[in-house]
């Protein structure tokens, strides 16, 4: 079995940053500040209206749209940004009227939004530009570290939700709290009324509904495509037309699936959130979804130009496609990036003709398996004799060490880290494999529910406060920084994180995590261990 196959990318960022795909461009960056500023507006009149009893559920559609684009940085270009502009400005207009004749009724002082500027009928994208421009230097000048750290923190949680939501969506299921919840932040984060305190409320606020949103999507995995298992997924190819992947959306894939049956296509599935569809019995029927391709969202550049078929970019993957010149991408967001194609209304057969046309795997590959998926009463089974022996003061601190992701360097790391460990702890090893009396190691390749399962588990028995617990973060993605928040809110009192790629998560937003909830990015490894074991205390490692 090929084990942790994401271990020879390469971190060395600076490659990233020359490449152009770590960043946003200075015009993009103040274009989403316009835009931001217009769903800022709009919140605060929809909460207001949701006081008065009032909702519209084609302008929720709207602002998803809006966010969408924010969420995967896309480039406008005019029409796009005119339509996305004209459309939340109508729908404030409408909003500011409902609002206003309902006041009027109810005898109600209307309250007023303040606006920061107001652009020309011809709103281009220039215009728009010079105003964001504006707009980011006067929000630097008026807003504190603090506060700016804080609103990168609720930026990013942001997109998040809006992720997840329209995943959710996907699966024919529904959470108003959540749009809600998007709606209150959008508010928070003005200007004038971003406080330190009402900031962190609200995040807390945010993570409580995030965390019901990973468990619904979960959930509803489990019921369309049946419950989890472990499996061994094959890494090698074999000759024929292929499609891949990549992303997290299931129901597209299972789209992609259905629309390429019996048409000697072969499918395969890219990045770890895809990988683990594998697990669900459902996608194990399709005998024509082959295995899973190249090495992750951190090596799409190299994977995506391998790949001798299209590639199917689901919803929101986050990856970046304007350096990639071989590769025939597609993609359902509503605003395609640069070099993708849009699949219209859930129409794959676009896909389905490029792969024909492409020259597909002229011969086989053998790379071996990798697992995916978990079997849930063994780990269930482990964890309550490990806190057995925490009851009984044989164990005095717990250790996680995962996600599935990790550099030559990490492996070293945590090589040490075994090493050192005393015996009245215990570590749940869930990316390296290592034997010991007090290792546990979950020989699979997984997602957060996983993670949120055990310590649900804990819970019960009980208050993760209580226990000395603490969580290394060994992979970087989209839903990290909102992973991370949902384990403080739990009660873990300790979590590192690795070296994140600028182009997932931003040294800023690392620094203000750092700053507002105490993580801390792996060093020394004796020195993080006496941090992580018991506050500092040299005597039990040093004993070992």
């Amino acid at each position: 079995m090929y084990y942790n196959y994401y271990k020879n990318i390469s971190k060395n960022y600076e490659d990233f940053f020359a490449k152009g795909v770590c960043s946003i461009s200075p015009s993009l960056s103040s274009l989403q500040e316009v835009i931001m500023l217009h769903l800022k507006e709009l919140a605060f009149y929809l909460l207001e209206l949701k006081e008065l009893g009032a909702h519209n559920e084609k302008i929720k559609e709207s602002i998803l749209e809006a966010l969408s684009g924010i969420v995967i940085d896309v480039e406008y270009n005019q029409k796009e940004y005119q339509a996305i502009s004209f459309l939340l400005r109508e729908n404030l207009a409408q909003a500011k009227i409902v609002y206003s004749e309902l006041c009027k009724k109810d005898n109600l002082e209307p309250k007023i939004f303040k606006t920061h500027f107001k652009l020309s009928k011809k709103n281009t994208l220039l215009e728009a530009i010079k105003k964001g421009e504006k707009y980011i230097l006067k929000k630097n000048k008026l807003l504190s570290l603090e506060q700016r750290n804080l609103f990168d923190i609720m930026f990013f949680l942001l997109k998040g939700l809006c992720i997840k939501m329209i995943e959710l969506k996907n699966l024919g299921k529904d959470y108003k709290e959540a749009y809600f919840a998007i709606l209150s932040i959008l508010k928070t984060m003005t200007i004038e009324s971003l406080s330190i305190e009402e900031g962190k409320k609200s995040v807390e606020k945010f993570i409580n509904i995030y965390y019901e949103m990973v468990n619904q999507v979960y959930s509803s995995q489990v019921e369309m495509y049946g419950e989890e298992s472990p499996v061994e997924v094959s890494l090698s190819t074999r000759p024929g037309k292929a499609i891949l992947v990549a992303g997290s959306d299931f129901k597209e894939l299972e789209m992609v699936l259905k629309a390429t049956e019996g048409k000697n296509i072969d499918v395969y599935t890219h990045g770890l959130e895809m990988l683990m569809a594998h697990a669900f019995p459902k996608f194990r029927e399709f005998k024509h979804l082959i295995g899973h391709f190249g090495s992750g969202v951190e090596a799409c550049l190299i994977d995506f130009a391998n790949f001798p078929g299209p590639v199917l970019m689901t919803r929101h993957s986050l990856h970046k496609t304007q350096n990639i010149y071989q590769a025939i991408i597609f993609t359902t967001d509503v605003i395609p990036p640069i070099g993708a194609v849009k699949i219209i209304n859930n129409d794959f057969e676009p896909l389905v003709q490029a792969a024909l046309g492409a020259k597909g795997f002229s011969k086989a590959t053998q790379k071996g398996t990798i697992k995916a998926g978990w079997e849930e009463k063994e780990i269930s089974k482990k964890i309550h004799e490990v806190l057995d022996q925490v009851e009984e003061d044989k164990i005095k601190q717990i250790c996680f060490i995962g996600l599935l992701n990790e550099s030559h360097e990490q492996s070293e790391y945590f090589e040490k880290i075994f090493g050192l460990i005393p015996k009245d702890s215990f570590i749940f090893s869930l990316s390296y494999k290592y034997s010991g009396e007090n290792i546990y190691h979950v020989d699979s390749f997984y997602d957060y529910s996983l993670i949120y399962k055990i310590f649900t588990e804990i819970k019960k028995r009980k208050p993760l406060e209580k226990i000395e617990v603490a969580v290394f973060i060994t992979k970087c993605d989209k839903y990290t920084i909102a992973n991370i928040l949902t384990l403080k809110q739990m009660g873990v009192k300790k979590i590192y994180m690795c070296k994140c790629s600028p182009w997932l998560v931003s040294p800023a937003l690392i620094s203000a995590i750092r700053s507002f909830f105490g993580v801390e990015e792996f060093v020394d490894p004796l020195e993080v261990l006496k941090k992580a074991l018991d506050g500092g205390s040299f005597s039990r490692i040093e004993e070992n």
